[in-house]
């Protein structure tokens, strides 16, 4: 089966219209979506975060901090200056942990 992928826009478009009454089978029809349970999520992603939910691109099984597959395409420089950043302060604070826990072992 081929995995699908729909634009920001169609995913915000059938969040609205699931919030405005329209049935799960009348916005696949119209949009050409393959899955119920998609438009379901996509509408609860929409109501948390607004349009910007289908801006952050979530990839890979994240159970922790730092798991899952790292970003590697940015939509912008000040996009991947923001991800740059975030992850030199996360590892600036994992290897300070280290060297506490370093000289924890010690005593």
């Amino acid at each position: 089966m081929k995995n699908n992928s729909y634009s920001k826009e169609t995913k915000i478009q059938a969040s609205i219209m699931r919030n405005s009454g329209y049935s799960l089978s009348h916005i696949r029809k119209i949009l050409n979506i393959k899955s119920d349970s998609q438009i379901i999520r996509w509408t609860i992603k929409y109501n948390q975060m607004g349009d910007s939910a289908f801006d952050i691109d979530l990839r890979g099984k994240t159970t922790g901090p730092g798991q899952g597959r790292p970003k590697t395409k940015f939509s912008s420089l000040e996009e991947e200056i923001k991800y740059l950043r975030m992850e030199n302060e996360y590892l600036k604070k994992l290897r300070a942990l280290q060297k506490n826990n370093q000289n924890i072992n010690k005593l």
